[in-house]
């Protein structure tokens, strides 16, 4: 009887250890949910911890292969990530996390489409996601979407209005067609936020650059010199728009000195030369321009504001045949260049025609613009990715 007495609360102590041992274990949504966080903070030790922590666990295999293809796309291997992402069911509480770490990983592999269509899948969860609207936009603008990498980065500085990449990414797209309105609005917004370190300071100087051109374009020469004030000094194309300034200014002594500094960095400068021909034309010297133009015309045939610049000084100083063989060659040009512009407008219309940004790239190989012939192949390529199982489909923002 006293044998039992003694077993029992030995028995019964053994048991409130192995209790209090379970109880204060964490519980394995409370580690999955820690290791995810870890995992948006690059805490990649406490990632690996709850994989080993989890992997055992009945019911959490999809849990797992979440969190090691977060860690290896942490790690910088997106290739190694996708399969572990693909074997995720992205059910109940991994529906977003998989969404957004897939759709990352698939950007990262340059399978755009399918990238955007994680995305799309989260906004449908919730619709304001500005994680979201940042990957569209990006997405849509690596395709050549313009329409729609604007409809979600605007939709995305509704959420962040201190987005400098957001504003700088408009104010880009805004001068590539011209509209200095749009482009300077955006600029000056991206600007008056401070950079954020993961932004490098060649895009930085690239965005004053453009929105002293797009001031230029407004003949605001005065607010262009302003903002060059703040830009790399030693920049050829600064240099040559300081003089484009005081040209416009009336200040041509003063153009011509910081012409003759653009051009000592860079002769070929296009800007540069322009205002060469610019200047020469101010004072009557037809002639003089025609060696600064063909000088351009053999690194860019198909310059087409420089061949018609060339065809109109032919002319004026009497040589027609000049004239004629020029404005031939310029329309050859012109031709391209809508066919280019025709393109561009089908491909933001259907951001998944593969077939389009081929045409693209050939039309830009022909015009001599190598890297956005490469762009346009490399956009046709992730156009043609296999969609996924679900059938998801990219779909352009209205």
């Amino acid at each position: 009887m006293t044998r039992n007495r003694l077993i029992l609360p030995v028995l019964v102590s053994a048991a409130l250890v192995v209790i209090t041992w379970s109880f204060l274990q964490p519980r394995p949504g409370a580690v999955f949910s820690n290791s995810l966080k870890a995992l948006d903070d690059g805490d990649l030790e406490t990632v690996l911890q709850g994989i080993e922590s989890l992997q055992d666990q009945p019911g959490y295999d999809s849990h797992v292969h979440l969190l090691r293809g977060g860690y290896l796309l942490r790690r910088g291997d997106p290739a190694a990530a996708l399969p572990s992402f693909k074997s995720v069911v992205p059910q109940g509480q991994l529906r977003q996390p998989a969404l957004r770490l897939t759709g990352e990983c698939l950007f990262l592999l340059h399978q755009l489409p399918l990238a955007a269509a994680q995305f799309q899948e989260l906004l449908k969860d919730d619709p304001a996601s500005a994680e979201s609207h940042r990957w569209l936009g990006q997405i849509f603008y690596n395709l050549g979407a313009f329409d729609g990498a604007v409809t979600h980065l605007e939709k995305l500085l509704e959420y962040e209005p201190d987005n400098y990449l957001a504003h700088a990414l408009i104010g880009h797209m805004a001068f590539d067609f011209e509209d200095f309105k749009v482009s300077v609005d955006h600029y000056r917004k991206a600007l008056a936020r401070k950079r954020p370190e993961t932004i490098p300071a060649s895009i930085h100087q690239e965005v004053l650059r453009n929105l002293a051109q797009s001031l230029i374009g407004q003949n605001n020469y005065p607010a262009a010199l302003k903002i060059l004030d703040v830009a790399d000094q030693e920049n050829a194309l600064v240099l040559a728009l300081r003089a484009d300034c005081h040209r416009g200014l009336g200040q041509h002594d003063t153009a011509r000195e910081f012409l003759d500094r653009s051009l000592a960095i860079d002769s070929h400068a296009r800007k540069a030369v322009l205002l060469q021909v610019a200047l020469a034309n101010d004072r009557n010297d037809t002639e003089s321009t025609i060696a600064p133009l063909q000088q351009l015309l053999a690194r860019d045939p198909h310059d087409t504001a420089c061949r018609y610049q060339l065809a109109q000084a032919w002319q004026r100083i009497g040589k027609p045949e000049n004239y004629k063989r020029e404005i031939a060659r310029h329309e050859e040009s012109r031709q391209l260049k809508t066919q280019l512009t025709q393109l561009n407008l089908e491909a933001n219309r259907d951001p998944q025609n593969a077939e389009v940004r081929d045409r693209l790239a050939t039309v830009c190989e022909k015009l001599g613009k190598h890297d956005l012939a490469v762009m346009w192949r490399q956009a046709a390529a992730a156009c043609r990715q296999v969609p996924q199982p679900s059938g998801q489909q990219i779909t352009p923002a209205r």
